[in-house]
């Protein structure tokens, strides 16, 4: 390990990672030793997305024998690969964005592929939902696999 872990991990939460996502735009990433956020927010042109990263260390991630520098190196490295990540989902974001908007301003109505859209779909009737003031509808969300939290008893 790169950096001391978050105190009273038990083996499996030493070797994981947990991705939550806050409607409709926030990201929250626990990593063993550290925590990041991401925020996405669009803009008024359709591809171009902004976002704020925030990458947040454990109070104890540093380990004893690394000198400033050292440490500081890896926490770049941490970043860049962090930022790295965010940047292909920044690019996934802006590419549907102008799929969007192409469709809209040629009157294409496509369709979804169970198989491969359905994160998509789910998404934009949260959006809709959102936008009229409805309540999360639990028949458009996917089967959960407990396999993690069997493996955490």
């Amino acid at each position: 390990h790169n950096f001391n872990l978050f105190p009273d991990l038990n083996p499996v939460e030493a070797t994981s990672a947990l991705f939550f996502q806050l409607f409709p735009n926030i990201s929250v990433t626990i990593y063993p030793h550290s925590v990041y956020t991401l925020m996405t927010f669009p803009t008024s042109t359709p591809g171009v997305t902004k976002e704020s990263l925030t990458l947040l260390m454990a109070p104890g991630a540093r380990k004893q024998e690394d000198s400033d520098e050292v440490y500081k190196e890896k926490t770049e490295k941490l970043l860049a690969f962090v930022v790295n990540i965010n940047d292909e989902d920044v690019v996934a974001i802006e590419n549907l964005q102008l799929g969007l908007q192409n469709a809209k301003d040629h009157n294409l109505h496509g369709e979804f592929l169970p198989k491969y859209d359905w994160p998509v779909h789910r998404f934009q009737n949260m959006i809709l939902d959102g936008i009229n003031g409805k309540t999360l509808n639990e028949g458009i969300m996917p089967e959960l696999d407990n396999a993690f939290e069997k493996k955490m008893q």
